[in-house]
Protein backbone atom coordinates (compact mmCIF):
# COMPACT_ATOMS: atom_id res chain seq x y z
CA UNK A 1 0.00 0.00 0.00
CA UNK A 2 1.78 3.16 -0.87
CA UNK A 3 0.58 5.57 1.63
CA UNK A 4 2.26 8.32 1.02
CA UNK A 5 -0.19 9.90 -1.46
CA UNK A 6 -3.38 9.59 1.05
CA UNK A 7 -4.78 12.22 2.44
CA UNK A 8 -6.30 12.45 6.04
CA UNK A 9 -9.95 10.99 4.93
CA UNK A 10 -7.71 8.28 3.17
CA UNK A 11 -5.91 7.18 6.03
CA UNK A 12 -9.06 6.90 8.01
CA UNK A 13 -11.17 4.84 5.88
CA UNK A 14 -8.09 2.41 5.79
CA UNK A 15 -8.15 -0.80 7.97
CA UNK A 16 -4.86 -0.89 8.78
CA UNK A 17 -4.54 2.66 9.79
CA UNK A 18 -7.70 2.28 12.36
CA UNK A 19 -6.48 -0.88 13.85
CA UNK A 20 -2.84 1.05 14.66
CA UNK A 21 -4.91 3.70 16.59
CA UNK A 22 -8.00 1.48 18.09
CA UNK A 23 -5.75 -1.53 19.05
CA UNK A 24 -2.25 -1.20 18.68
CA UNK A 25 0.16 -3.77 18.43
CA UNK A 26 4.12 -4.31 17.53
CA UNK A 27 3.57 -5.09 14.19
CA UNK A 28 1.82 -1.73 13.65
CA UNK A 29 3.29 0.36 16.39
CA UNK A 30 6.82 -0.71 13.99
CA UNK A 31 5.18 0.15 11.08
CA UNK A 32 3.50 3.14 11.55
CA UNK A 33 6.55 4.92 13.33
CA UNK A 34 9.05 4.28 10.23
CA UNK A 35 6.43 5.52 7.64
CA UNK A 36 6.46 9.04 9.71
CA UNK A 37 9.99 8.98 10.31
CA UNK A 38 10.41 8.04 6.45
CA UNK A 39 7.71 10.44 5.67
CA UNK A 40 8.44 13.88 7.94
CA UNK A 41 5.91 15.76 5.74
CA UNK A 42 3.09 12.87 6.38
CA UNK A 43 3.11 13.43 9.63
CA UNK A 44 0.45 16.54 10.86
CA UNK A 45 -1.95 14.62 7.96
CA UNK A 46 -1.31 11.51 10.42
CA UNK A 47 -1.87 12.82 13.82
CA UNK A 48 -4.88 14.58 12.41
CA UNK A 49 -6.38 11.38 11.29
CA UNK A 50 -5.08 9.85 14.65
CA UNK A 51 -7.53 11.88 16.33
CA UNK A 52 -10.53 11.69 13.90
CA UNK A 53 -10.06 7.88 14.04
CA UNK A 54 -10.73 8.23 17.92
CA UNK A 55 -13.56 10.13 18.11
CA UNK A 56 -15.39 8.48 15.24
CA UNK A 57 -14.98 5.63 17.29
CA UNK A 58 -17.00 6.64 20.20
CA UNK A 59 -19.49 8.24 17.97
CA UNK A 60 -20.14 5.20 16.34
CA UNK A 61 -21.86 3.54 20.08
CA UNK A 62 -23.65 7.23 20.93
CA UNK A 63 -26.35 9.20 19.39
CA UNK A 64 -24.48 12.31 17.48
CA UNK A 65 -25.02 15.71 18.83
CA UNK A 66 -23.73 17.86 16.03
CA UNK A 67 -22.36 20.71 17.81
CA UNK A 68 -21.07 18.59 20.97
CA UNK A 69 -19.51 16.38 18.20
CA UNK A 70 -18.00 19.19 16.45
CA UNK A 71 -16.29 20.50 19.37
CA UNK A 72 -15.26 17.11 20.50
CA UNK A 73 -13.45 16.72 17.04
CA UNK A 74 -11.69 20.16 16.90
CA UNK A 75 -10.43 19.50 20.48
CA UNK A 76 -9.52 15.79 19.87
CA UNK A 77 -7.19 17.44 16.64
CA UNK A 78 -5.71 20.46 18.86
CA UNK A 79 -4.69 18.12 21.28
CA UNK A 80 -2.94 15.68 19.23
CA UNK A 81 -1.03 18.65 17.16
CA UNK A 82 -0.18 20.61 20.43
CA UNK A 83 1.45 17.35 22.01
CA UNK A 84 3.14 16.69 18.83
CA UNK A 85 4.11 19.91 17.15
CA UNK A 86 4.88 23.29 17.47
CA UNK A 87 1.84 25.78 17.34
CA UNK A 88 3.12 27.32 14.11
CA UNK A 89 2.43 24.24 12.16
CA UNK A 90 -1.13 23.81 13.68
CA UNK A 91 -2.19 26.77 12.65
CA UNK A 92 -0.20 26.76 9.39
CA UNK A 93 -3.18 23.15 8.40
CA UNK A 94 -5.88 24.81 10.28
CA UNK A 95 -7.98 25.69 7.22
CA UNK A 96 -7.18 22.36 5.50
CA UNK A 97 -8.25 20.52 9.20
CA UNK A 98 -11.44 22.40 8.91
CA UNK A 99 -12.68 21.03 5.86
CA UNK A 100 -11.04 17.23 6.69
CA UNK A 101 -13.15 17.67 10.15
CA UNK A 102 -16.57 19.16 8.07
CA UNK A 103 -16.32 15.88 5.73
CA UNK A 104 -15.35 13.38 8.64
CA UNK A 105 -18.70 14.78 10.73
CA UNK A 106 -20.79 13.58 7.59
CA UNK A 107 -18.57 10.64 7.51
CA UNK A 108 -19.87 9.93 11.36
CA UNK A 109 -23.27 10.69 10.48
CA UNK A 110 -23.16 8.12 7.60
CA UNK A 111 -21.26 4.85 10.06
CA UNK A 112 -23.79 6.18 12.77
CA UNK A 113 -27.11 5.46 10.61
CA UNK A 114 -25.37 2.81 8.53
CA UNK A 115 -25.44 0.73 11.62
CA UNK A 116 -29.05 1.01 12.15
CA UNK A 117 -29.71 -0.08 8.71
CA UNK A 118 -30.03 -3.58 7.28
CA UNK A 119 -27.03 -4.27 5.39
CA UNK A 120 -28.65 -6.28 3.17
CA UNK A 121 -27.47 -6.37 -0.61
CA UNK A 122 -28.15 -8.37 -3.35
CA UNK A 123 -25.54 -11.01 -3.71
CA UNK A 124 -24.84 -11.92 -7.98
CA UNK A 125 -26.05 -15.83 -7.13
CA UNK A 126 -28.76 -14.95 -4.71
CA UNK A 127 -30.59 -14.47 -7.82
CA UNK A 128 -30.51 -17.50 -9.42
CA UNK A 129 -30.66 -20.50 -6.79
CA UNK A 130 -33.33 -23.09 -6.76
CA UNK A 131 -36.55 -21.69 -5.83
CA UNK A 132 -37.52 -25.14 -4.08
CA UNK A 133 -34.81 -25.24 -1.95
CA UNK A 134 -35.62 -23.90 2.01
CA UNK A 135 -33.38 -21.69 3.22
CA UNK A 136 -32.08 -19.93 6.60
CA UNK A 137 -30.76 -16.99 7.45
CA UNK A 138 -28.86 -15.82 10.30
CA UNK A 139 -27.76 -12.41 11.36
CA UNK A 140 -25.40 -11.60 13.94
CA UNK A 141 -26.67 -8.46 15.69
CA UNK A 142 -24.94 -8.99 18.87
CA UNK A 143 -21.78 -7.66 19.66
CA UNK A 144 -20.14 -10.96 20.52
CA UNK A 145 -19.55 -14.26 17.84
CA UNK A 146 -22.38 -16.27 17.09
CA UNK A 147 -21.71 -19.72 16.28
CA UNK A 148 -23.77 -21.65 13.89
CA UNK A 149 -23.71 -25.10 12.65
CA UNK A 150 -25.16 -25.97 9.35
CA UNK A 151 -26.46 -29.43 7.69
CA UNK A 152 -22.78 -30.99 7.11
CA UNK A 153 -21.78 -30.17 10.33
CA UNK A 154 -19.55 -27.40 9.41
CA UNK A 155 -18.97 -24.12 11.75
CA UNK A 156 -19.23 -21.23 10.84
CA UNK A 157 -18.47 -18.14 13.34
CA UNK A 158 -20.47 -14.59 12.50
CA UNK A 159 -18.79 -11.82 13.21
CA UNK A 160 -20.98 -8.58 14.60
CA UNK A 161 -23.48 -7.31 12.10
CA UNK A 162 -22.70 -10.34 9.54
CA UNK A 163 -25.58 -12.14 7.63
CA UNK A 164 -25.22 -15.93 6.01
CA UNK A 165 -27.82 -17.48 3.90
CA UNK A 166 -27.12 -21.32 3.34
CA UNK A 167 -29.61 -24.12 2.45
CA UNK A 168 -31.60 -26.31 5.27
CA UNK A 169 -30.46 -29.21 3.59
CA UNK A 170 -27.63 -29.08 1.56
CA UNK A 171 -27.73 -30.11 -2.51
CA UNK A 172 -26.33 -33.87 -3.03
CA UNK A 173 -23.13 -32.36 -4.86
CA UNK A 174 -22.23 -29.02 -3.67
CA UNK A 175 -22.66 -26.87 -0.33
CA UNK A 176 -23.19 -23.48 -1.05
CA UNK A 177 -23.58 -20.32 1.31
CA UNK A 178 -24.47 -16.70 0.62
CA UNK A 179 -22.06 -14.14 2.85
CA UNK A 180 -22.54 -10.46 3.68
CA UNK A 181 -19.73 -9.41 6.55
CA UNK A 182 -16.64 -11.54 8.16
CA UNK A 183 -16.82 -15.16 9.32
CA UNK A 184 -14.26 -17.68 10.15
CA UNK A 185 -15.84 -21.49 8.58
CA UNK A 186 -14.11 -24.42 9.79
CA UNK A 187 -15.81 -26.67 7.04
CA UNK A 188 -15.97 -30.54 7.30
CA UNK A 189 -14.15 -32.10 4.32
CA UNK A 190 -16.10 -33.83 1.63
CA UNK A 191 -14.08 -34.23 -1.94
CA UNK A 192 -17.57 -35.33 -3.39
CA UNK A 193 -19.42 -31.88 -2.42
CA UNK A 194 -17.25 -28.98 -2.70
CA UNK A 195 -18.10 -26.28 -0.15
CA UNK A 196 -18.49 -22.52 -1.96
CA UNK A 197 -19.23 -19.31 -0.48
CA UNK A 198 -20.00 -16.44 -2.36
CA UNK A 199 -20.05 -13.02 -1.42
CA UNK A 200 -20.30 -9.46 -3.51
CA UNK A 201 -16.63 -9.69 -4.90
CA UNK A 202 -15.61 -13.17 -4.85
CA UNK A 203 -16.06 -16.64 -5.48
CA UNK A 204 -14.40 -19.32 -2.49
CA UNK A 205 -14.26 -22.72 -2.90
CA UNK A 206 -12.93 -25.74 -0.60
CA UNK A 207 -13.30 -29.04 0.36
CA UNK A 208 -12.15 -29.59 3.83
CA UNK A 209 -10.51 -26.34 5.85
CA UNK A 210 -10.43 -23.38 8.41
CA UNK A 211 -10.23 -19.59 7.19
CA UNK A 212 -11.69 -16.56 7.29
CA UNK A 213 -13.49 -14.42 4.92
CA UNK A 214 -13.60 -10.59 4.91
CA UNK A 215 -16.62 -9.10 3.01
CA UNK A 216 -18.03 -5.88 5.20
CA UNK A 217 -20.17 -3.73 2.42
CA UNK A 218 -18.83 -0.79 3.94
CA UNK A 219 -15.15 -1.56 2.83
CA UNK A 220 -13.98 -1.84 -0.34
CA UNK A 221 -11.50 -4.73 -0.15
CA UNK A 222 -12.29 -8.35 0.08
CA UNK A 223 -9.93 -10.55 1.33
CA UNK A 224 -9.97 -14.49 2.61
CA UNK A 225 -7.75 -15.78 4.92
CA UNK A 226 -6.72 -19.45 5.31
CA UNK A 227 -5.61 -20.88 8.65
CA UNK A 228 -5.07 -24.86 7.38
CA UNK A 229 -6.08 -26.88 4.81
CA UNK A 230 -6.38 -25.01 0.96
CA UNK A 231 -8.84 -22.85 -0.59
CA UNK A 232 -9.42 -21.58 -4.25
CA UNK A 233 -10.80 -18.14 -4.99
CA UNK A 234 -11.68 -16.77 -7.60
CA UNK A 235 -13.29 -13.05 -8.74
CA UNK A 236 -17.19 -12.55 -9.13
CA UNK A 237 -16.08 -10.54 -12.75
CA UNK A 238 -13.95 -13.48 -13.58
CA UNK A 239 -16.63 -16.48 -13.37
CA UNK A 240 -18.84 -17.39 -15.74
CA UNK A 241 -21.53 -19.85 -15.47
CA UNK A 242 -20.13 -21.04 -12.04
CA UNK A 243 -17.20 -22.52 -13.63
CA UNK A 244 -14.51 -22.87 -10.48
CA UNK A 245 -11.69 -24.47 -13.08
CA UNK A 246 -11.52 -20.99 -13.99
CA UNK A 247 -7.67 -20.00 -14.56
CA UNK A 248 -8.07 -16.79 -12.96
CA UNK A 249 -8.68 -19.21 -9.77
CA UNK A 250 -5.93 -18.16 -7.36
CA UNK A 251 -4.96 -21.12 -4.92
CA UNK A 252 -4.15 -20.10 -1.46
CA UNK A 253 -2.44 -21.94 1.86
CA UNK A 254 -2.50 -21.35 5.33
CA UNK A 255 -0.21 -18.13 6.54
CA UNK A 256 -1.18 -17.19 2.94
CA UNK A 257 -4.51 -14.39 1.95
CA UNK A 258 -6.08 -13.12 -1.38
CA UNK A 259 -7.03 -10.05 -1.34
CA UNK A 260 -9.63 -8.50 -4.11
CA UNK A 261 -8.62 -5.13 -4.73
CA UNK A 262 -11.19 -2.86 -6.03
CA UNK A 263 -9.01 -0.02 -8.16
CA UNK A 264 -6.93 -2.47 -9.55
CA UNK A 265 -10.16 -5.00 -10.15
CA UNK A 266 -7.86 -8.22 -9.74
CA UNK A 267 -7.07 -11.18 -6.92
CA UNK A 268 -3.78 -10.44 -4.70
CA UNK A 269 -2.25 -13.18 -2.80
CA UNK A 270 0.12 -12.21 0.01
CA UNK A 271 1.95 -13.40 3.49
CA UNK A 272 -0.63 -12.74 6.67
CA UNK A 273 0.73 -9.61 8.52
CA UNK A 274 1.56 -11.98 11.66
CA UNK A 275 2.51 -15.91 10.42
CA UNK A 276 1.60 -18.84 12.51
CA UNK A 277 3.53 -22.30 13.06
CA UNK A 278 1.86 -25.18 11.41
CA UNK A 279 0.03 -27.61 13.88
CA UNK A 280 1.29 -30.34 11.53
CA UNK A 281 4.83 -29.12 11.90
CA UNK A 282 7.91 -30.52 13.57
CA UNK A 283 7.39 -30.47 17.73
CA UNK A 284 10.89 -30.88 18.07
CA UNK A 285 11.69 -27.55 16.04
CA UNK A 286 13.46 -25.22 18.71
CA UNK A 287 14.91 -22.90 16.11
CA UNK A 288 18.11 -22.68 17.91
CA UNK A 289 21.01 -22.72 15.81
CA UNK A 290 24.82 -23.67 16.26
CA UNK A 291 27.13 -23.18 13.25
CA UNK A 292 23.79 -24.28 11.26
CA UNK A 293 24.14 -23.50 7.26
CA UNK A 294 21.57 -21.33 6.04
CA UNK A 295 19.51 -23.75 3.84
CA UNK A 296 18.41 -25.52 7.10
CA UNK A 297 17.44 -22.53 8.69
CA UNK A 298 15.78 -21.30 5.68
CA UNK A 299 14.57 -25.43 5.22
CA UNK A 300 13.03 -25.08 8.72
CA UNK A 301 10.91 -22.11 8.32
CA UNK A 302 9.41 -23.30 5.19
CA UNK A 303 8.28 -26.51 7.30
CA UNK A 304 6.95 -24.37 10.27
CA UNK A 305 5.09 -21.49 8.30
CA UNK A 306 4.32 -23.28 4.91
CA UNK A 307 5.88 -20.70 2.61
CA UNK A 308 8.20 -20.90 0.13
CA UNK A 309 11.86 -19.36 0.23
CA UNK A 310 13.27 -18.73 -2.72
CA UNK A 311 17.06 -18.30 -2.39
CA UNK A 312 20.75 -19.24 -4.61
CA UNK A 313 21.63 -22.78 -2.60
CA UNK A 314 25.49 -22.02 -4.17
CA UNK A 315 25.68 -18.29 -3.21
CA UNK A 316 24.96 -19.05 0.20
CA UNK A 317 26.49 -22.68 0.91
CA UNK A 318 28.75 -21.34 3.08
CA UNK A 319 26.94 -19.50 5.49
CA UNK A 320 25.91 -20.40 9.29
CA UNK A 321 24.13 -19.00 11.68
CA UNK A 322 24.62 -19.10 15.81
CA UNK A 323 21.16 -18.28 17.77
CA UNK A 324 18.37 -18.74 19.53
CA UNK A 325 15.00 -17.66 17.63
CA UNK A 326 12.49 -19.25 19.17
CA UNK A 327 10.71 -16.41 20.50
CA UNK A 328 10.73 -14.22 17.17
CA UNK A 329 7.88 -14.05 15.10
CA UNK A 330 8.60 -15.32 11.34
CA UNK A 331 9.20 -11.54 9.82
CA UNK A 332 11.47 -11.24 13.32
CA UNK A 333 13.25 -14.45 11.92
CA UNK A 334 14.00 -13.34 8.68
CA UNK A 335 15.16 -9.90 9.94
CA UNK A 336 17.80 -11.93 12.01
CA UNK A 337 18.82 -13.30 9.92
CA UNK A 338 19.36 -10.33 7.63
CA UNK A 339 21.35 -9.19 10.16
CA UNK A 340 24.00 -11.96 10.93
CA UNK A 341 24.42 -12.83 7.06
CA UNK A 342 24.01 -9.66 5.35
CA UNK A 343 21.09 -10.62 3.17
CA UNK A 344 18.17 -9.50 2.02
CA UNK A 345 14.47 -10.29 1.51
CA UNK A 346 11.70 -9.58 -0.18
CA UNK A 347 7.71 -10.69 -0.40
CA UNK A 348 6.30 -11.24 -3.52
CA UNK A 349 3.40 -13.28 -4.68
CA UNK A 350 3.31 -14.62 -1.26
CA UNK A 351 6.90 -15.92 -1.56
CA UNK A 352 10.45 -15.04 0.33
CA UNK A 353 12.63 -14.01 -2.25
CA UNK A 354 16.26 -13.82 -0.68
CA UNK A 355 19.13 -11.98 -2.17
CA UNK A 356 22.19 -10.39 -1.80
CA UNK A 357 25.69 -10.94 -2.60
CA UNK A 358 26.45 -13.70 0.54
CA UNK A 359 27.33 -13.49 3.91
CA UNK A 360 28.77 -10.62 5.88
CA UNK A 361 30.84 -11.46 8.31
Amino acid sequence: MNYSHYNTVDFVKDDFFCRWVQNPDKHTNTFWQDFMQNHPEKRTVILEAKSLVKTLGTMQTTPIDEDASLEKIWSGVELEIQLSEKPSYWYRFKWQLAASVLLLIGLGYWINHYQREDRNYEIPQLANYNKEIEFIENQNTSNQPLSITVSDGSEIVLQKNTRIKYPKIFEKNKREVYLVGEAFFKVKRNPQKPFIIYTKKLITQVLGTSFTIKANPDIEEERVIVKTGKVSVLAQKQASDRNHTNPNTIIVTPNQEVVYELSKAKLVKKIVELPQILADSSDNQTFIYRNASLASVFSDLEKAYGIKIVYDSKLYEDCTINGNLSDETMFDKLNSISKITGISYQVIDAQIIISGKGCNY
